[in-house]
């Protein structure tokens, strides 16, 4: 898993997956501001590329799937993040 520390507003960039059926966890562990990740692959139907982790304890479960010949990651679980 991905546990981040905020110490004031940051940006991450993820990667797209390299495998189908990776699974990636990433929360929140100490606010100290926004943390905004931006994937290179859309992370749901409506083509959201964003992650805004708001609040200590925010999660997210990503999982890699195909879309056509294309591996992108997917939204499994959200607990309080924000997609955009």
């Amino acid at each position: 898993p991905i546990v981040t520390t905020v110490g004031g507003g940051e940006t991450r960039t993820l990667a797209a997956p390299t495998y189908a059926g990776q699974m990636l966890l990433i929360c929140m562990k100490t606010d100290g501001g926004d943390c905004v990740i931006t994937c290179a692959t859309g992370l749901n139907q409506t083509g959201n590329t964003t992650i805004t982790l708001n609040d200590a304890g925010d999660t997210v479960l990503l999982a890699a799937i195909y879309n056509g010949s294309n591996i992108r990651w997917r939204v499994v679980v959200n607990d309080g993040a924000t997609l955009g």
